[in-house]
């Protein structure tokens, strides 16, 4: 059995958090391992999104969102203190957060009132969760934190003794890192794991001048090209062998096909590393996909919203338009 979820005890961790035990449900999903190594045999390589955040990767994610080029994290977090006013007309008392992709706590912080009972963060990064837990348990001790370890985009089953209205959160335009349509995948996953008549709120990048997308992914400072050569240091670690990030370049272009940023790192040279009796090859200039970030119109998400059996409720906007946050019910 590999390791796809687990839960963080959370009357440990309210009380020491590096003694946290952990509590591993059965999964038959792959291991991140193997989908990892699969992923490199292929002759198009492409790596999920997902894969960047480590605690390294999700620190260098911090770090971008906080760039001047990286106008999504500034909007969404006006637009969230908008909603913030509303939550409690839309909503009645006694709520459990549910994120998906929880990262940094910056923007659930917004959001959270003495009516929300439970916070339940769901995450791949096992150290930056027990971390942002722990900070979020300093700003609010009332709340009662469970987190969970896992692939948030698979159904996950959630704690039963908690309170009937669940509202979920997929925020940062991450919806826009899925390949080949799979938003709607996840879409459904997040309605089985929410349940009947419960909610989720999903951040939306719109599109507008490409400009504005290709700054934002090429920001001075580094960090996007940072957060993707580390990767590479992903790779290592789940894979045991010593890939040097100095032979690789980063590289972000618009596909004005597509309406998608597509990020890549290139091998600077032929490259080959022996993993499980096979050959991995990283042929001079081969390009290998770290991400995806898909831009939609608020026409094409409601459509998306339709075919994965949701229901809007409502969407926010900046004045510009530039980003969505949309309220789907189930």
């Amino acid at each position: 059995m590999f390791l796809n979820c687990i839960w963080l005890n959370s009357n440990l961790l309210f009380k020491a958090l590096p003694m946290v035990r952990f509590y591993m449900l059965k999964n038959k999903n792959i291991s991140h391992s193997k989908e990892l190594f699969f992923s490199l045999l292929r002759k198009k390589k492409v790596i999920p999104s997902k894969f960047h955040y480590d605690y390294k990767g999700s620190k260098y994610f911090e770090k971008i969102t906080k760039t001047k080029e990286y106008y999504i994290t500034r909007i969404e977090k006006n637009i969230l203190k908008k909603i913030v006013k509303e939550i409690k007309y839309i909503f009645c008392e006694n709520l459990t957060f549910v994120e998906f992709g929880s990262g940094s706590i910056e923007k659930i912080s917004i959001l959270i009132n003495k009516n929300i009972k439970y916070y339940i963060p769901l995450d791949i990064s096992l150290d930056f969760i027990k971390q942002s837990s722990k900070k979020l348990l300093k700003l609010f001790p009332h709340l009662k934190i469970i987190p969970k370890y896992c692939d948030y985009i698979n159904h996950i089953n959630l704690p039963k003794n908690t309170t009937n209205t669940k509202i979920g959160f997929f925020l940062g335009s991450s919806i826009g890192n899925f390949y080949n349509g799979q938003e709607k995948i996840f879409l459904k996953n997040a309605r089985k794991t929410l349940g009947k008549n419960n909610f989720i709120f999903v951040g939306v990048d719109l599109i507008k001048k490409v400009e504005l997308f290709e700054r934002a992914y090429n920001d001075k400072k580094k960090f996007t090209e940072k957060f993707n050569l580390n990767l590479l240091n992903v790779i290592n670690n789940k894979l045991k062998i010593k890939i040097k990030l100095k032979d690789f370049k980063y590289i972000s272009t618009y596909n004005k096909k597509k309406k998608s940023m597509e990020n890549f790192i290139i091998s600077k040279k032929n490259q080959s590393f022996d993993i499980k009796n096979k050959k991995i090859y990283f042929k001079k200039n081969e390009k290998i996909q770290t991400e995806i970030s898909n831009k939609f119109t608020i026409l094409k998400f409601k459509n998306i919203i339709r075919s994965a059996g949701w229901n809007l409720k409502k969407y926010w906007t900046d004045p510009k338009k530039y980003y969505a946050v949309f309220l789907l019910e189930s």
